[in-house]
């Protein structure tokens, strides 16, 4: 579900977002900004379980069937 919101930013921070994300409209530069704090943040959480979990598996034996 989409929601419409309204949001004011200062003129040349809407024009860097453009730039760093390579986008053609505000909207675009928007999204895409919104999306990559979230991504970022999604990623952290996931970092936050590196050394904490503990792998129980052969590879090699999951790696047959591809062959």
């Amino acid at each position: 579900m989409k929601k419409q919101i309204s949001v004011s930013l200062e003129e040349n921070d809407l024009v860097k977002l453009k730039e760093w994300f390579h986008a053609t409209s505000e909207d675009e530069a928007i999204r895409s900004a919104i999306s990559h704090v979230l991504n970022k943040k999604a990623y952290n959480e996931l970092l936050a379980f590196e050394g904490n979990v503990r792998w129980e598996g052969n590879l090699e034996e999951m790696r047959e069937d591809r062959i």
